[in-house]
């Protein structure tokens, strides 16, 4: 046995210098992978040139409201496409590892034994004058394909990019969620304000009624006011219960999100909590190049194509491999280890000849892969920018809107509060004050809308710029500052 042990070991110690020699002259065929370039302005449309950036922070320390925050653990804990998104990132990381294994020895072992009369291998033969046997073997082999073209570093070069994508993917997601669930908890205090609103004007409107009643009832107003309050009650109080189903659906929609079955989202704060109009830094826009993460996935989506033209180059060249083999068989197990020991070396080679055409084409298809990649990276870039350009000038414009909204506000809350005085002493009729109650509330309703774009506008800016890209992926999903930052890959 130590005989055996010992061809075997030098065989694959001599498989393992011929493809030490062989692989010092190897190449690797395709271009190499070279950064696409984008030409970027030096600052964002709508905003000036800034050195900070809000995405420099944790999401815990931009969206304050505690009540918030929880829902986002709870998203980040329980969320159903996070938890498929994870396994299928750790997928792709096997994947390399898959990938990297043609690059490495492969080794087997084998064997096999039977007793009998007048058999070997298991099977009958002719009359050996019934002598029992016990015939067996054992074997050893190894194999290297070796990468003289360089195919497989390729292929680890593309597989290592896809998994650098879909870690990039994941970022995008969790940021995806934190707006989705963001905007949804504002959505949702927007619709909680206007339904008082609502209620409000509801109430309004039943005292216009019974003043009217009164007043007909003594023949001091005709039935037209009457009517006509009754009709404005009976509209405004159908409008309750449709806010009511859409704080009921939104709740839901966000109670899926954050892995709970349907139910109450708590929320304490109020719309005003967010009306603080001081500028929001949003850095220069070459961040958007190394922090926005579907950026980040794009690119890497061009490199994987760029390594993918360099395996389907090397599907032209012949692939060489090393065998090595050694083993003992006998025809009496007892005996193998003294005897009947063997081994072997030997190397294959095999290639293309004639194809129809299917390895130039497999060519063109993997060069048509970078353009159109290189294309979706270049788009995916100019939107971002867009993207935050637009934001940018939302918040600004949205400033001077809420300004003039509240002021409006104010003035039809005045010309209400006059109109009601003025029929009381006989000055004014109901249409005066059906018309101040008509601008009053549907403007109260409207300045809950404002107040919510707003607010949203931060969310939205926040994963526009990539929002926490000095920190890992484990930390931002645990909302903890204690793991350290994630690298540009």
């Amino acid at each position: 046995m130590m005989n055996h042990g010992k061809s075997m070991k030098m065989t694959v110690l001599s498989l393992a210098s011929a493809v030490a020699v062989l692989g010092m002259s190897s190449c690797l065929m395709g271009p190499d992978y070279k950064e696409p370039e984008m030409e970027v302005p030096a600052a964002f449309r709508g905003a000036p040139s800034m050195k900070e950036s809000i995405a420099s922070l944790p999401w815990w320390d931009v969206m304050r409201d505690p009540d918030l925050r929880d829902l986002l653990l709870d998203t980040y804990r329980n969320n159903r496409s996070l938890k498929a998104t994870l396994a299928n990132v750790d997928s792709a990381r096997q994947n390399v590892t898959v990938t990297q294994a043609p690059l490495f020895p492969w080794a087997s072992y084998g064997g096999s034994v039977s007793k009998g009369a007048n058999q070997t291998g298991g099977s009958t033969i002719v009359n050996s004058g019934g002598i029992t046997t016990a015939p067996g073997s054992m074997a050893a082999s190894a194999s290297w394909e070796l990468d003289v073209w360089g195919r497989t570093r390729r292929a680890v070069e593309a597989a290592e990019a896809d998994y650098f994508s879909a870690e990039h993917q994941l970022r995008a997601l969790q940021l995806s969620l934190l707006r989705q669930v963001s905007t949804g908890y504002l959505q949702l205090l927007m619709l909680d304000e206007q339904l008082r609103v609502q209620k409000a004007s509801v109430e309004s409107y039943r005292k216009s009624l019974e003043y009217f009643e009164y007043r007909f009832k003594y023949d001091a107003d005709s039935v037209l006011s009457v009517d006509s309050s009754r009709a404005a009650l009976a509209a405004a109080e159908a409008q309750i219960p449709a806010i009511e189903y859409q704080i009921v659906e939104l709740e839901n929609t966000l109670s899926v999100l954050a892995g709970r079955t349907p139910g109450h989202i708590r929320r304490r704060g109020s719309l005003s909590d967010y009306a603080g109009g001081s500028t929001v830094p949003a850095g220069i826009p070459a961040d958007i190049l190394a922090h926005r993460p579907d950026v980040l996935a794009a690119e890497q989506q061009v490199r994987a194509a760029n390594a993918e033209i360099g395996v389907a180059i090397a599907n032209y060249f012949p692939s060489i491999s090393l065998t090595a083999a050694a083993g003992v068989a006998s025809s009496d197990l007892t005996t193998a280890v003294r005897k009947g020991t063997g081994w072997g070396m030997g190397a294959n080679l095999s290639g293309p000849l004639f194809q129809a055409g299917q390895l130039r084409a497999s060519e063109k298809i993997a060069r048509n892969n970078l353009v159109a990649a290189v294309a979706s990276y270049e788009e995916t870039v100019l939107t971002a920018l867009s993207e935050v350009s637009t934001t940018l000038v939302q918040r600004a414009k949205l400033r001077t809107i809420l300004e003039r909204q509240e002021a409006a506000v104010v003035s039809y809350r005045r010309y209400l509060d006059a109109c009601l005085e003025r029929v009381k002493t006989g000055y004014s009729d109901y249409y005066e004050v059906l018309t101040a109650q008509q601008n009053l509330f549907p403007a109260e309703q409207k300045l809950a809308e404002y107040r919510y774009q707003y607010a949203a506008c931060i969310p939205t800016l926040y994963t526009q710029l990539g929002g926490g890209w000095n920190r890992s992926s484990e930390s931002m999903r645990e909302g903890r500052d204690d793991a350290p930052a994630q690298a540009k890959q």
